[in-house]
């Protein structure tokens, strides 16, 4: 392992691509920690304080640890790259309703920049409604009796949504730029960053309750054993897929005469990836605020963040939704056609409607399993953050027990170790692992 790291720097255009991406990382920390003109910081500070174990301040923390502090300080880049990631996914949803989309992507390069061009304008509008509704909620975030904006009006809420919406623009650009020259996916890296930048002040904060002896050792080795448990988890179920074997018709070639070619298909048990617990989260948030606004106190107490009826509703959704993505990304009927151009079919299943249903039941009983460990993966962080007394209302360390923050890191960690893999093999390296090959895939 330790030699792996060391042969990357004897590449140069492996290295070269390293320090581009740190390079535009930094560039992206700065612009998610400097503070929006007008913010009283300290007043700020004691606001965040106060509504940590309020009604909305898990969600509110949730925020915090996906804008990589930003909201803590109410930088310029508070929105991050998250516009342009719910851009992406509005075109993604779209594409199997509008046949316009559809063709776009078929179209090639030009195709595919048009549909770029139009998740970026779609970015535009997404980012000047969130800019404005942040600026225009900041002065009473969350009813909040600090005074947090010095002099609140209307020319603070429109330069503040333009200055949020330049910097998340400026984000979204850098992470292009590390997609395009960089190493990785450039949004997928960001927002890992951003996770990970938290992850420091939550271990101090371990830490500092271990020093005050609210956590003995025996709780620090059950918290390390849980941290260590969940993220082995993610990696099986995320590398995990059901290979569905592949045979094509014989071909002469030559004088070696006919040739079978056997392969076979990937199926993934996390198909939906990390999407249905975003959808989830996102639609979580509504309830709860309309409650407050109408001054439901029961209601607005069972949606809470991390009561049981939030865990049940949110458990639901993340079922719903996984199989909502799956069935709008996986087409068994166009896999079914393709397979019988190509000649190919699946051995024991006749081509065309048998193998589209084969594959339709197949990728629905995995469904079932990814479905099932993403809610378990979703609801750990919300038990510990509300049945364990010392981590009680801090959801920046119960993050990184499980949920969105565990399957994004491990996910994107993951991909960008396969990319630097790659590049030591072609160049005759050893690589992370003995067999010089990192696994890019399980079969379960």
């Amino acid at each position: 392992m330790l030699s792996a790291f060391k042969n990357i720097f004897k590449i140069k255009e492996l290295k070269s691509k390293i320090l581009y991406t740190l390079a535009m990382i930094a560039v992206v920390r700065l612009i998610q920690n400097i503070p929006v003109p007008g913010i009283d910081l300290d007043m700020l500070d004691r606001a965040m304080k106060d509504l940590e174990n309020s009604a909305g301040g898990g969600l509110l923390q949730m925020f915090n640890v996906f804008s990589g502090g930003a909201l803590q300080n109410f930088a310029i880049g508070v929105l991050g790259i998250m516009p342009y990631i719910t851009a992406s996914i509005i075109l993604q949803l779209m594409t199997p309703v509008i046949p316009q989309i559809e063709k776009m992507q078929k179209e090639g390069v030009q195709g595919r920049q048009k549909y770029i061009q139009l998740t970026r304008y779609i970015t535009i509008v997404i980012c000047l409604v969130q800019g404005f509704f942040l600026a225009k909620g900041m002065p009473t975030l969350l009813q909040s009796k600090h005074a947090i904006v010095n002099n609140p009006g209307m020319t603070f809420y429109l330069t503040t949504t333009i200055l949020l919406t330049a910097a998340s623009l400026l984000i979204m650009w850098l992470g292009e730029q590390i997609t395009d020259k960089g190493l990785g996916q450039g949004a997928s890296i960001i927002i890992t960053i951003s996770v990970i930048s938290s992850m420091p002040t939550a271990i101090q904060q371990v830490f500092g309750f271990f020093q005050d002896g609210d956590l003995t050792l025996i709780h620090m080795a059950i918290l390390l054993g849980l941290f260590l448990a969940a993220t082995a988890a993610t990696v099986v179920v995320v590398q995990g897929v059901r290979k569905i074997p592949l045979k094509y018709a014989k071909r002469t070639t030559g004088s070696r005469g006919a040739i079978e070619k056997t392969s076979y298909m990937p199926l993934k048990v996390n198909h939906a990836g990390v999407m249905p617990i975003i959808f989830a989260s996102a639609l979580m948030m509504f309830p709860e605020m309309l409650a407050n606004y109408f001054q439901l106190d029961a209601l607005s107490a069972m949606l809470r963040f991390g009561s049981i009826g939030y865990t049940v509703i949110y458990s639901v959704m993340i079922i719903v939704f996984t199989f909502f993505w799956v069935a709008t990304q996986f087409n068994p009927i166009q896999i079914s056609d393709d397979l019988n151009r190509s000649g190919g079919f699946i051995p024991g299943i006749r081509p065309g409607e048998k193998t589209a249903e084969f594959l339709n039941n197949t990728m629905t009983r995995i469904t079932y399993a990814g479905s099932v460990f993403l809610t378990a993966l979703a609801i750990v962080p919300i038990v510990l953050y509300s049945n364990i007394e010392v981590l009680q209302g801090n959801f920046m360390i119960t993050s990184f027990f499980g949920g969105t923050s565990l399957l994004i890191m491990v996910g994107v960690m993951l991909q960008t170790m396969q990319q630097i893999e790659v590049q030591l093999v072609q160049h005759n390296y050893e690589g992370f692992v003995s067999s010089g090959r990192l696994r890019s895939r399980s079969s379960l």
